[in-house]
């Protein structure tokens, strides 16, 4: 867990520990920009499972823009290609891409951190900078590693494994 001034963050995984591809996570924390988790356990049963679709077809490599997307370098000058955002209606959960896993530069983790409601065509850059502020803070990113790493041990511990005395 990170300690950023006076917040701790842990992440929280949301799809099955055993895509060797890609994965989705909520970050966790008391900081008042980390607001996806929170947001999330207020869906109606609908609503949380047309989002955890959304972040099922994500990991099995779906393209869907009307469901979920990033941003390219042509927009906001490059600023937001790491941000990722999974649409729900009027919500949005903001987050951001990472490779988090330094065996395997290829897996690809998308990091929900907040949410809001977009009533808008164009996306507020607040949130998006936010987001980039938090993806950019090295204790943060060491957290994001130290955690997925546990959650990914925590899969491959078997009780039948486990010698007898």
């Amino acid at each position: 867990m990170a300690n950023q001034g006076r917040f701790e963050y842990n992440i929280k995984l949301i799809t099955p520990k055993d895509n060797q591809r890609r994965g989705v996570v909520f970050l966790i924390s008391e900081d008042r920009r980390v607001t996806a988790n929170e947001a999330f356990k207020k869906l109606g049963e609908t609503q949380e499972r047309h989002l955890k679709t959304r972040f099922d077809w994500w990991v099995s490599g779906k393209i869907k823009p009307n469901n979920y997307h990033g941003w390219n370098k042509s927009e906001s000058g490059g600023k937001y290609v790491n941000c990722f955002v999974f649409e729900l209606k009027a919500e949005r959960f903001y987050g951001f891409l990472c490779h988090p896993k330094k065996d395997d530069r290829r897996y690809q983790l998308c990091v929900l951190v907040n949410h809001d409601f977009k009533y808008r065509r164009n996306t507020d850059p607040a949130k998006l900078t936010e987001v980039e502020q938090i993806r950019m803070t090295l204790d943060i990113q060491r957290s994001i590693e130290a955690s997925l790493g546990e959650l990914l041990k925590e899969k491959h511990e078997n009780p039948l494994d486990r010698t007898k005395h």
